[in-house]
């Protein structure tokens, strides 16, 4: 054989095989790779477990334990005004009360915060329609009734206030009073981001939550909470004084998901009955809230709750507890001492004959 034939005969051989050496060591690379994502992912659940661990009590309501907190003086010691009760948003957990509003309200009022189910360290029951704000409502209700808490003032927070309203027309006749802060109350055009259908998805939804999600979302976290609080900054160390690292836990992820997958659909109905709610009811909205859109949810509300109050604070986003936790430490406060709502529309600070001009 001439050497160039044998050269040429050498190099169709060496690149077979190192074809063949491909194909073997690729699904070897690939699944190591896969394995070590999963590690990876079960290590961090459990770092993030420990690290912001249960540190309220529980309750059982319907079959699982509903996690929260009870702080403040008590009827027994005294007090005679209402309890203020917490609803926490999506992507939360009622740490963000705790680092917000809660502390100065418990200084003279039964404050009870709650995870709702499937978010924090809440369980979440199989039931199918866990996921509207009605159900939800109820057994947070239920849950209530538990520990004591009689004609409570109800504060929801974004998605937080769609379980607030639903709670207001199915025990309105319990409650002292309403506070909707940025709530989601009213379906919207358009769809939710792409990954909750992925996440809908019987294979692919707990390959993505493992393999992608927790491995990886938590370096998303701080521009999701840049995002959140829009334009105002965030506080410093927000996300970790919150333990939004809990988000990102299968099924909690997912149930987080769910809930936001499928809102706007049960708001369909849920918003035609609005106009029921006849308890003491106070909005509040940031006029630049990107999350909630104030106009297609607060506006509207106000509209159909005859005698209630709609507060709206210029050029704040979703987060109005922290940015203006006056104006909402005031309104919870009002109707917890048996106050009314101030009808209407009013707005902080004031506007401008200029602004209002421009607003016409």
């Amino acid at each position: 054989m001439k050497a160039g034939a044998y050269n040429a005969s050498f190099g169709r051989l060496h690149c077979k095989g190192v074809h063949q050496l491909i194909w073997i060591v690729f699904p070897i690379v690939l699944s190591i790779g896969l394995v070590g994502l999963w590690a990876f992912s079960v290590w961090t659940v459990q770092k993030t477990e420990r690290q912001f661990g249960r540190h309220g009590k529980l309750v059982r309501s319907h079959g699982i334990s509903i996690h929260y907190v009870d702080v403040g003086p008590t009827e027994a010691e005294g007090v005679d005004l209402a309890p203020i009760v917490l609803i926490h948003g999506a992507s939360g957990n009622l740490r963000d009360f705790e680092v917000s509003i809660l502390p100065e309200l418990a200084r003279k009022h039964r404050v009870i915060a709650l995870d709702r189910p499937g978010h924090g360290w809440s369980e979440r029951p199989e039931a199918h329609d866990i996921d509207e704000p009605a159900r939800q409502a109820i057994v947070l209700h239920d849950a209530l009734c538990s520990l004591g808490v009689e004609r409570p003032v109800i504060l929801g927070h974004s998605w937080g206030g769609a379980v607030a309203t639903a709670y207001g027309l199915q025990f309105g006749e319990e409650m002292s009073g309403l506070v909707i802060m940025s709530g989601a109350t009213h379906p919207w055009k358009g769809s939710t981001a792409w990954y909750h259908r992925v996440l809908a998805k019987r294979v692919l939804g707990p390959l993505f939550l493992w393999l992608i999600v927790i491995p990886f979302g938590r370096f998303l976290a701080d521009a999701g909470v840049t995002s959140n609080f829009a334009p105002d900054p965030a506080p410093e160390g927000y996300a970790e004084a919150i333990g939004l690292s809990l988000l990102f836990r299968p099924k909690h992820f997912r149930h987080n998901s769910t809930d936001t997958r499928k809102l706007r659909s049960h708001l369909a109905g849920q918003s035609q009955r609005y106009n029921e709610i006849s308890l003491p009811t106070i909005i509040i909205t940031g006029t630049r809230d990107q999350t909630v859109l104030a106009k297609l949810h607060s506006y509207a509300l106000h509209e159909q709750i005859t005698g209630s109050e709609l507060v709206k604070l210029q050029g704040v986003g979703h987060m109005p507890h922290h940015v203006r936790p006056d104006v909402v430490i005031d309104a919870v406060t009002r109707l917890a001492a048996g106050g009314a709502p101030k009808p209407g529309v009013h707005v902080y600070p004031p506007e401008t004959d200029a602004q209002r001009e421009a607003l016409s």
